[in-house]
């Protein structure tokens, strides 16, 4: 089992770090995950410091929810506590999606993976492709747990249709590989759609930027484009557009609270923003079910929400926050003032933390901002924004810091299962469970030093048309040594036959 922990440091700054990574030897049942999970924390001294949890959406992981808000009590009773792997859930409805385009797509699948698979048919490809006047390249791999595997061959094989068609007909004549160029055709709809569906994934299994805010904008993204192609004239789209849509309602029909709460904490959107979205969701999404939340139903949950988990950090965090905010900006005053006036000031900043006020809140809701038009989709920092007005909205920014931090994906949990890769390998397969964690925990922080967690060791992205090419320049290179050495030999017996010749002539 592997824990990874997320959290924004007082500067603001995204940190992530593998807490373990244990061997769980133990039957993958709710309590002895939910018992290994608060030992862990325990180990760390975060079981009543840590705000939401992500899972992937194993059932095992869902049930060890409500063991662990009973053991860690976490904040409003875990309204925001379990959070469920968004990039796990277009997984499923990706491939849910697919298999009803089995015929179309596992031809393609299938002769590509015989190029992988067969080293000489490779070469063979290779060849074709020059005499062709077309660079060689090697496609990219099948993956079946990775649907965007099938996203990255489509790209990859668009230019070399035709002659991939070529190549199988001519070169390796198989009955039981065939393709045809008409093949592609759905296949340029299904990546117009996937596309959609790798953009999401890419930007919310962010590291070291806030991910929470983002997700509603890309399910309205995913909506419009079922709502677009619903409409398509081919049969099978349509079957495979229902499929996604109906995996997609029951995960996303009602979205999470937190997903909410965090678009109101982004000063360019709040309530009305909020709203806009829903409303453009709700319209694309056109729901299968007759129970569609209505959007003023949900603004006003997520405007409880707010308020519920303000009070709570107001009565937590207020008395702190009062006194450094009153520490801050009233020292050089302070000095130049009588005593009766700094009787009055004392007794008019004095902290009141235990209020259950929420003019902050309300506050925020109501003040119009000013944003540059410099501060676009991709340029607007939220962590800095929220920064600037740490002094104007103390506790805010107490609850942005908590919220903005969770991520919405479990890939920083699966990168550390591939760094495990690199670790353990046939040479040192007898590590012991404690050397190994040790070994990644220690190149995990190394990486979180220098900020480079989000880059992946495991070289999936060679460039592979460089190394085909590589691989045909070294096979004509042997080529020609070959022959140079076959003429040379030639020339060689030809001499020593002229020498024995003349020897016996004389």
């Amino acid at each position: 089992m592997g824990i990874t922990c997320h959290w924004i440091d007082n500067a603001l700054n995204i940190q992530k770090h593998l807490l373990a990574y244990r061997c769980f030897n133990d039957p993958h049942t709710a309590q002895n995950i939910s018992h290994l999970v608060f030992l862990i924390l325990e180990e760390y001294g975060l079981t009543s410091k840590f705000f939401s949890i992500s899972f992937d959406n194993a059932s095992a992981n869902t049930c060890s929810i409500d063991e662990l808000i009973r053991i860690c009590q976490p904040s409003i009773g875990g309204k925001f506590f379990h959070i469920r792997c968004t990039c796990h859930i277009f997984n499923l409805c990706v491939q849910d999606g697919l298999r009803s385009l089995e015929t179309y797509i596992k031809p393609i699948r299938t002769a590509i993976h015989y190029l992988w698979t067969h080293p000489q048919v490779m070469k063979q490809w290779g060849r074709f492709c020059k005499v062709n006047g077309m660079r060689a390249k090697r496609f990219a791999r099948e993956v079946p747990t990775r649907w965007n595997s099938t996203y990255k061959i489509f790209l990859s094989t668009f230019e070399y249709k035709e002659l991939l068609c070529g190549f199988f007909g001519q070169v390796v004549q198989s009955s039981s590989l065939y393709l045809f160029s008409n093949q592609w055709n759905i296949c340029t709809t299904i990546c117009e759609i996937l596309k959609v569906f790798s953009d999401a994934t890419d930007q919310l299994s962010g590291v070291y930027y806030p991910t929470c805010h983002l997700v509603v904008t890309h399910l309205c993204n995913v909506a419009y484009i079922f709502c677009e192609h619903l409409n398509s004239n081919e049969l099978p789209l349509i079957e495979c557009i229902i499929s996604m849509k109906t995996k997609w309602e029951k995960y996303f029909l009602n979205i999470p609270d937190i997903f909410l709460c965090a678009i109101v904490l982004d000063p360019r959107l709040k309530l009305d923003g909020l709203g806009e979205l829903l409303t453009l969701y709700y319209d694309s999404l056109n729901p299968i079910t007759d129970t569609c939340p209505s959007s003023s139903m949900i603004i006003s949950s997520v405007r409880h929400s707010l308020t519920e988990i303000y009070t709570e950090y107001n009565q937590k965090y207020g008395s702190q926050v009062a006194t450094q905010t009153q520490h801050t900006t009233s020292n050089i005053i302070t000095s130049r003032l009588t005593k009766a006036q700094n009787l009055i000031c004392d007794r008019t900043k004095r902290p009141r933390g235990s209020s259950s006020s929420n003019l902050e809140l309300e506050n925020y809701l109501t003040t119009t901002f000013d944003f540059s038009a410099t501060d676009e989709e991709d340029t607007f920092d939220i962590l800095r924004w929220w920064a600037q007005k740490k002094q104007v909205y103390p506790i805010l920014s107490l609850m942005a810091k908590e919220i903005l931090a969770c991520p919405v994906s479990t890939v920083a949990m699966e990168q550390a299962f591939s760094i495990r890769g690199n670790t353990l390998d046939e040479r040192r397969s007898t590590t012991r469970p404690e050397n190994l964690e040790a070994q990644c925990l220690l190149n995990d922080w190394s990486r979180a030093a220098s900020r480079t967690q989000d880059q992946d060791e495991t070289n999936d992205d060679e460039d592979t048309e460089a190394l085909l090419e590589q691989q045909l320049e070294e096979e004509a290179l042997v080529n020609v040594i070959s022959q140079v050495i076959c003429i040379l030999t030639f020339y060689l017996y030809l001499l020593l036959s002229i020498v024995i010749s003349t020897y016996l002539y004389n």
